[in-house]
Order: structure tokens, then C-alpha cells, then sequence
């Protein structure tokens, strides 16, 4: 019975408390879409890409530098997408970023936001 309770209660910090942390987020949602309708956005051609530990390595890094707002990564396009803020970070440091893990980043397009 123990142990029912315990598996329930681990369960339930992984499935609910998730939830009411976003719900603590959203106050600060309007501000979030502002900075990604007001940052630049740039799709970034990655080579060495091979699974979805490579997606989440490139995504968790990005998001690290100061100015990063969003980032998708596509392991099937072997892309990124990111939203930056430029007076805090360039493209050349986005693709540093990208080529210090292992990776070859490759032409940036620059996309409307």
C-alpha cells in the first residue's frame, strides 16, 4: 500500500507539477510574445545532426547565451530557428555556439519574425 502511495505521489510531481509551474509562467506571457515579435529571427543550416540528443544539445546551448529568445531545432530539416535579441547577441556567436559543440553551422537566412 506504501508503495502505491509513493508511486503515486512520484507520478503525480511529474505529471501535475509541470502544469502548475506553467501556470506560474503565465503572467509573464505577454511579455515573452513581445520579446519574440520584437527579436530577430534567423534559420541557421546545422551538418552532424544524427539524433535527438544532438536536437536537445543544440537547443539547451543556444538557449544559454544572454539575448536568446526562442529556439527550434529540426533534426529532420537539420536546421535551427532561433529569435534573438541583437543588442545582446550576434549571429556569429550563434554560430559559434553551434560549431563548439561539434557541429557545422552553416548559411544563416535571416526570416521575418
Amino acid at each position: 500500500m506504501k508503495l502505491q502511495i509513493n508511486l503515486l505521489l512520484m507520478l503525480s510531481s511529474i505529471f501535475i507539477a509541470p502544469t502548475f509551474a506553467g501556470c506560474q509562467q503565465n503572467s509573464s506571457s505577454n511579455e515573452v510574445s513581445q520579446l519574440i515579435e520584437n527579436g530577430k529571427k534567423v534559420i541557421i543550416h546545422i551538418e552532424g545532426m544524427s539524433c535527438m540528443s544532438c536536437v536537445a544539445n543544440i537547443k539547451k546551448n543556444l538557449l544559454n547565451i544572454d539575448g536568446v529568445i526562442e529556439v527550434k531545432v529540426s533534426l529532420q530539416d537539420r536546421n535551427t530557428i532561433v529569435t534573438y535579441n541583437p543588442e545582446k547577441v550576434t549571429t556569429k556567436q550563434l554560430k559559434s555556439c553551434i560549431n563548439k559543440l561539434g557541429y557545422k553551422a552553416g548559411k544563416i537566412k535571416e526570416l521575418k519574425a
